[in-house]
Parts: structure tokens; C-alpha cells; sequence
């Protein structure tokens, strides 16, 4: 089976890019323990938006990913602090430094 990567953003509304941060730093800790999740990462960039990164070892763990309990809880402050929802696009990964395919 092929892994399967998610590249996403999203933006936050104004003032509230720290708590956000603080929401996706519990939603990283919390995917630690989804398994199949390889990479799991969120980036600060301008304009209170955030970039996502996660690479999972196939398409089983993608569509399990956020099923946790721990992963709930932790999602459960995101909406009310995203100024939208998150643009997110599934891929199949075909080359990379850093990572096995």
C-alpha cells in the first residue's frame, strides 16, 4: 500500500494565532499515539495562517486519524478559534528526502 500525505492551511481569527497554536500543539501531541501517523506538524506563517504536514503509513490511517479520544479533546477548541475550515488536500507521496516511501 502507498502512504498517504495531507497538505493543508489553515487561518485563524484575528488575535488568536497563540491559542491556536496551543490547540495544535495538543492536536500533535495527541496523533503520537494514532497509529499509523509518521509525521505530524503544523507551521506558523504570516497572517495568523498555519500550514499542515502529516504523512501516514496508508489510506486506513488517514480515514482512522482523529477517531481517539485524545484527539477529540483536543480538536474540540479548534473550531471556535479558525476563521474558516482548514483547505486540506490528500496526496500520495512520490518522492522526498527525510522519509521512507
Amino acid at each position: 500500500m502507498s502512504k498517504v500525505s495531507v497538505i493543508g492551511s489553515l487561518t485563524c481569527k484575528e488575535g488568536k494565532a497563540d491559542e491556536m497554536a496551543a490547540v495544535l500543539a495538543d492536536m500533535v501531541a495527541a496523533a503520537r499515539s494514532e497509529p499509523g501517523v509518521e509525521i505530524y506538524s503544523y507551521h506558523r506563517g504570516p497572517d495568523d495562517t498555519f500550514w499542515f504536514f502529516a504523512l501516514m503509513t496508508d489510506r486506513e490511517a488517514m480515514q482512522n486519524h482523529g477517531q481517539s479520544e485524545a484527539m477529540k479533546s483536543a480538536m474540540a477548541a479548534f473550531g471556535a478559534l479558525a476563521a474558516g475550515p482548514p483547505q486540506m488536500t490528500t496526496t500520495v507521496p512520490v518522492a522526498a528526502v527525510g522519509f521512507d516511501l
